[in-house]
């Protein structure tokens, strides 16, 4: 394996932000973003901060070697100016850990972004290296434009292997054919608290409960009504598919048979459990939030005892003295760390690329674990996708229970895996996460919208087969 870059360089990669984060706007953390439910990438886009002032221009496949001999590579992400100014730094650390190889960044508007990326694919004119969402990585393995990394990453000249990764972040970027995209951390799914508040109030403490298996649907909904009968809700429920999600696996259930989109019966009992929590005002619908007050700041100022994020707002809680916990979704029975969703993000290389080889190599520097190391070391924004990191969380303490969503990373799932297989079909997650809405917003009976989400999920997959 590659020799490992010498610390010093750790100073210049630590300002970095998360690119992950499901799907890939890092630091958002209102209702609706990408990194507040994994899925919303498209409507998201939109109202991320846009780079349109500093964008290059399309970037050809494959870029002449410079007058000393270096072999010239692109790297193009999405991103608002602060973002960019740290992916520049990341790339110049790379520039100056080896003398072979050069590499540009070029930013790209947020508007957009998946769609232009998608299109210069098959024009030619992508970047060597792309940042790419997981709602797209499927899209891109299927029609051939991003390159099989599998063979480089068992080579000497990889700066990491494809065993070093956990098992829950590939989600579509790897198949039995081969790996095409490597995860650049990652962001499970878990609960935040406030420990003092629930205190305050006489609630059970989550993690005795927890520790004693009785961390259960029952105690969690106590907890809830004793937070509505104090004036706050219980708990915000993102709209997201990804958050009902979380809560059927909680239940053991399922929601795919096969390549069909089919409810079982605990899934279905999951979202019952949802919608009676929004009917009875234990839990409030985040799409449903005043504009401008998203889960985060609702959280903060106390209005509510529970939220369903990654870590990426740790570094912000944190810093602004919150007071805060994690534990994991409570299930129904009480089972420890249910599955629940992993976010990640991915970068990738153009198949076209005339510099394959070398464009790998900058992949596998910044997804490694030098570069995994500088940007989750101290109280940060992600998890490590890179096992061998995790003492870097441990470490922090912050928060005190920073275990859980280590453990929830373990037992977890990413979009694309066999048991969530909606990103694998264009437009799936928007179309049904709108059917769901009706049961959310207007009380629609569960049975008669669970059986539109699967028509319209089978309509979906037919369209794209």
């Amino acid at each position: 394996m590659k020799k490992k870059v010498i610390y010093a360089m750790t100073g210049v990669l630590a300002a970095m932000t998360i690119l992950s984060g499901c799907g890939g706007n890092q630091g958002q953390s209102s209702e609706d973003t990408p990194a507040a439910s994994g899925e919303t990438t498209e409507a998201a886009e939109s109202e991320a901060p846009a780079a349109e002032d500093t964008a290059a221009e399309e970037a050809e496949p494959a870029a002449e070697d410079s007058a000393d001999g270096k072999v010239e590579i692109v790297y193009t992400s999405r991103g608002n100016a602060d973002e960019i100014k740290v992916y520049q730094q990341a790339v110049d650390a790379f520039n100056e850990a080896q003398d072979r190889i050069h590499v540009t960044f070029e930013a790209s508007p947020s508007d957009g972004y998946s769609q232009q990326l998608i299109t210069q694919l098959a024009g030619g004119t992508a970047a060597d290296v792309i940042f790419v969402e997981d709602l797209v990585i499927s899209q891109l393995v299927k029609n051939g434009t991003v390159a099989n990394l599998r063979d480089f990453l068992a080579s000497d000249a990889s700066y990491i292997k494809e065993t070093d990764f956990d098992d829950s972040v590939w989600g579509a970027s790897r198949t039995d054919d081969g790996v095409y995209g490597l995860s650049v951390d990652c962001n499970p799914m878990v609960l935040y608290y406030s420990p003092k508040m629930l205190s305050e109030l006489g609630c059970d403490d989550p993690q005795e409960l927890f520790e004693k298996g009785e961390w259960n649907w029952e105690n969690f909904d106590k907890i809830c009504n004793t937070l509505k009968e104090n004036g706050k809700s219980g708990m915000i429920q993102g709209g997201d598919n990804i958050r009902l999600y979380n809560w059927v696996f909680a239940n053991g259930g399922s929601i795919w048979d096969g390549d069909t989109y089919k409810f079982d019966d605990k899934a279905k009992e999951a979202l019952q459990y949802i919608c009676d929590g929004l009917k009875d005002g234990k839990f409030v619908y985040g799409g449903t939030l005043p504009n401008g007050q998203g889960e985060d700041a609702m959280f903060m100022s106390g209005q509510t005892g529970f939220i369903a994020v990654g870590r990426w707002l740790t570094k912000t809680f944190y810093n602004e003295g919150i007071d805060f916990d994690y534990i994991p979704y409570p299930s129904k029975d009480g089972k420890q760390y249910a599955p629940a969703q992993v976010c990640c993000g991915y970068l990738s290389v153009n198949a076209k690329s005339e510099h394959l080889d070398e464009a790998m190599e900058f992949v596998s520097f910044y997804c490694g674990t030098e570069g995994q190391a500088a940007r989750i070391e101290g109280v940060g924004t992600s998890v490590p996708s890179v096992k061998t990191l995790d003492d870097l969380l441990t470490d922090s303490k912050v928060p005190e229970h920073v275990d859980h969503i280590l453990n929830v990373r373990a037992t977890g799932w990413t979009l694309g895996d066999e048991a969530v297989k909606d990103s694998l079909y264009p437009g799936f997650l928007d179309a049904t996460k709108s059917v769901f809405e009706e049961a959310y917003v207007n009380g629609a009976d569960v049975s008669e919208v669970l059986e539109r989400a699967e028509q319209k999920g089978a309509e979906i997959i037919a369209e794209n087969q």
